[in-house]
């Protein structure tokens, strides 16, 4: 029963927004599901990441929201860095989506790997930097 309650535990430590991990998966899931808007910012993001988003919502509500279309979604930690108030995860965001060329429609599978920075301000952790390091696209017949 221990080993069971000890799980669960660990479980709950990395989806939650106290843990880089949790708020990485919170953020990723928010722009993937649902439509998020300058209010929910400052719950994921700092510095100049989240003075970037903030601008592109205001340009365009739409523009971060574009991800909501995307199918079988799948976000995965490839690496974790971390110290007192720092983080670095490597991870991977893999989803299905619809490319048009020539007005012609295609599926595609994209993964994309990305780095984020992941700072500890006031006791909680908010991301402050996401970089691409390398996208993958499979195109279907």
């Amino acid at each position: 029963m221990l080993k069971y309650l000890i799980i669960f535990l660990l479980i709950m430590s990395c989806s939650s927004h106290n843990s880089p991990e949790g708020v990485l998966r919170a953020f990723v899931d928010k722009r993937l599901n649902e439509q998020i808007t300058i209010e929910d910012l400052d719950e994921y993001l700092t510095g100049d990441l989240l003075d970037d988003y903030t601008k592109a919502l205001k340009e365009d509500p739409n523009k971060l929201n574009e991800s909501n279309d995307f199918k079988k979604t799948k976000l995965s930690i490839i690496y974790k860095s971390c110290s007192d108030d720092e983080c670095s995860i490597t991870y991977a965001l893999n989803y299905d989506t619809d490319a048009v060329a020539n007005k012609t429609k295609q599926d595609v599978s994209i993964s994309v790997k990305k780095i984020a920075l992941i700072v500890k301000v006031a006791d909680k952790w908010l991301i402050s930097d996401i970089s691409d390091v390398k996208s993958y696209y499979e195109f279907k017949e």
